[in-house]
């Protein structure tokens, strides 16, 4: 599945094959082919969604050598200054990356912690972060 880096550039780890994995780095607007599960928990955007909903695509033709191609130029500068599920996580008050990395692996979108938070459901983590995310997160 194709996805968006809408947030800030981030370290990907990529499986090659049985032990064996890469590093790759997606800097914003960048795309990258991985699992849904994956993307999502990274933070990303369906790439397919991303597009649909962009209308200042800019593309633009030239060579390189005797090939043609085409670059296309997608303008994200409204959504760099959003920030991201897990920068919000990060910045409540005892809440780290590595807390908020574990929030995501149980709600990989905001709206399923939102609506977990909203419906009142018990969140399966320590009562200190529960409470975090209960009082500060649904802001």
């Amino acid at each position: 599945m194709k996805f968006i880096n809408n947030g800030e550039a981030k370290q990907v780890r990529i499986k090659e094959g049985t032990n064996r994995f890469r590093w790759e780095l997606v800097k914003t607007g960048d795309i990258i082919n991985l699992s849904r599960d994956i993307g999502f928990n990274y933070g990303f955007k369906e790439a397919k969604e991303e597009v649909e909903e962009n209308d200042d695509i800019k593309a633009t033709e030239g060579n390189i050598g005797d090939t043609k191609v085409e670059t296309k130029q997608i303008d994200h500068s409204e959504k760099q200054n959003e920030k991201s599920y897990s920068e919000k996580l990060s910045e409540i008050n005892g809440i780290g990356k590595k807390t908020a990395e574990d929030i995501i692996k149980v709600f990989p979108t905001e709206e399923e912690l939102l609506k977990a938070i909203s419906k009142d459901d018990e969140l399966p983590f320590r009562d200190d972060v529960e409470e975090k995310l209960r009082k500060d997160y649904g802001k």
